[in-house]
């Protein structure tokens, strides 16, 4: 099962765009979208900084989903280079209930 999205990111353009759909985390946290389908799943390293720029070059994920502990973790100009981005957008996910 591959997970895809359909967006339109120039709407003046009317430009479409199929993009797929990463996830980073701890262990616990990506085996959920594992088990959901979700291929793209990535167990966040000791550097999760260079792990999300890793995401950031592949060119076909337009969404990532991030456990919220990696955003809260980074240094706080890596965190806004993060939250600045729109190509891939990073979507912080907690684990709280």
């Amino acid at each position: 099962m591959r997970c895809e999205i359909k967006f339109t990111f120039n709407k003046k353009l009317k430009t479409n765009k199929m993009v797929q759909l990463a996830v980073i985390g701890s262990n616990e946290f990506i085996v959920g979208f594992q088990l959901a389908g979700i291929r793209n799943v990535m167990e966040a390293t000791d550097k999760p900084f260079n792990d999300l720029k890793n995401i950031k070059n592949d060119r076909e994920i337009g969404i990532v989903v991030v456990e919220e502990k990696i955003m809260e973790n980074l240094e706080q100009h890596e965190k806004q280079l993060i939250e600045a981005s729109v190509d891939p957008v990073y979507i912080p996910v907690s684990t709280k209930s």
